[in-house]
């Protein structure tokens, strides 16, 4: 099925008020429990509110040098607020050490600190005093780490019958010491068949340590984000490979669907046969695809001063806006390499880019991820790739694949990418969108 390019965002049936307040509100608003469904914007339950097939238009605006306002800043708190560890005492450890700490906290007076010792993970349990509907909520959290290479962040929604759902944030790759904290959204890796969302009366909080080391880490605001009403999936293709154009590019014509591209990392590599020319990353533009701004490993975004970097993201960005490229004020960065110093400099450019990148399902809730730390699954491997668009079909989140070079071996081969989009294209309730599309979700409106 060939599906048109558009700028149309369909809203989830809750309400429209409703899904904007919860993706764009900053507000510390209380969520209670003893809930069947999620609040509706005039406060009714899911049973009695208007289901309505509500659309919105982003409008697109030149992109200026640099931002208008750090996105980090302005879209920290989104949703409503869940839990600020104010009451420890709710919460318990399954496994390893959980203590309150009053000097790193990032909401209210303190946060918990989570320290997992000798290859043990951290888990710790809030049983709800009544039962939630999690059917149209998503969840995340603020953390803070000092192992990040060591770790992955999971919540566990369980039901009265002890069916759960993992959500994931499988690998971290911000770069220590320079570390600070960052909120994730974790989408669904994996579910029992018989989960029941709309009895949720547990939720588990891990740390999981994937060495024989001691893992540290801190949690913070637990918030809750609305669901939009369907799941998507960005293509995304680093650095302007001619491999690109040549083999992938024609499928994606046949489907509909666009992908987000990054220029050479390398502006020279525009003039080597390896790379897309200017001409045909216009070229694709103007079929739909997206082109945001990238780097090179050569600067790895965590090991550059900020001096240099700014100097890199400068020039990088000024060429997409001389040459009128849409996706400007969107970024990956090279190598998923990130620290706190680069996020604050790259927030002087772009509102929204990342990745912390995994090798398994790795997918995002859409109104409540870091606009700078988005997570991204390596397009390597089919059925892997497969299982991102069964699970956010289901579960209404967005993964973001990631390929390169169908020489390279973190892509899949032309064979099985075009078995992918015919998947992409034979399951009901999935979008493939851009950087842009994902943006205008997360904030509601055009920077």
């Amino acid at each position: 099925m060939n599906r048109t390019r558009r700028r149309l965002l369909h809203l989830s049936g809750t309400g429209l008020i409703g899904f904007l307040a919860g993706c764009s509100n900053d507000g510390t608003g209380d969520t209670t429990e003893h809930t069947s469904s999620p609040p509706t914007s005039s406060g009714t339950s899911e049973s009695t509110a208007t289901t309505a097939s509500t659309e919105t238009t982003t409008t697109e605006q030149p992109s200026s040098l640099h931002t208008k306002y750090d996105s980090r800043k302005r879209f920290a708190s989104p949703g409503t607020s869940f839990e600020t560890f104010e009451d420890p005492a709710r919460w318990r450890s399954l496994e390893g050490e959980m203590t309150p700490d009053s000097k790193t906290k990032h909401t209210g007076s303190q946060s918990l600190r989570l320290v997992g010792r000798g290859g043990h993970h951290v888990i710790i349990e809030r049983r709800l005093s009544g039962t939630m509907n999690f059917t149209d909520r998503d969840v995340s959290a603020m953390i803070r780490t000092t192992t990040p290479s060591k770790i992955g962040f999971y919540v566990y929604l369980v039901d009265t019958d002890g069916n759960k759902a993992a959500l994931e944030l499988r690998d971290i790759s911000y770069r220590p010491p320079d570390i600070g904290w960052f909120r994730t959204c974790p989408g669904v890796f994996e579910a029992d068949e018989k989960l029941d969302l709309r009895t949720i009366d547990r939720i588990l909080l891990q740390v999981t340590n994937g060495t024989a080391d001691d893992v540290k880490a801190w949690v913070d605001d637990v918030r809750f984000h609305p669901k939009p009403d369907k799941g998507y999936v960005i293509l995304s293709w680093d650095d302007g490979k001619r491999s690109y154009y040549e083999n992938a590019a024609p499928l994606h014509d046949e489907y509909g669907y666009p992908a987000v591209l990054t220029h050479p990392p390398n502006l020279a590599g525009l003039k080597r046969d390896a790379f897309m020319s200017l001409e045909e990353l216009k070229e694709r533009e103007s079929k739909g695809d997206e082109v945001v701004a990238h780097g090179s490993s050569q600067f790895p975004f965590s090991e550059t001063s900020a001096s240099k970097l700014d100097g890199i993201l400068e020039t990088h960005k000024q060429w997409l806006i001389d040459h009128e490229f849409s996706g400007a004020d969107f970024i990956v960065y090279p190598g998923n390499n990130f620290d706190e110093t680069a996020l604050d400099v790259v927030s002087n450019y772009h509102y929204m880019g990342g990745m912390n990148q995994s090798g398994n399902v790795n997918t995002t809730g859409v109104c409540g991820f870091d606009p700078l730390v988005l997570p991204r699954t390596i397009g390597n491997d089919l059925e892997i790739s497969k299982t991102v668009v069964d699970n956010v079909a289901t579960y209404r989140n967005c993964g973001i694949l990631n390929f390169h070079d169908f020489e390279s071996s973190n892509t899949m081969s032309i064979s099985d990418y075009g078995k992918l989009l015919s998947h992409i294209d034979g399951i009901a309730g999935v979008e493939v969108i851009t950087f842009s599309d994902l943006w205008g979700m997360r904030t509601n409106t055009a920077p």
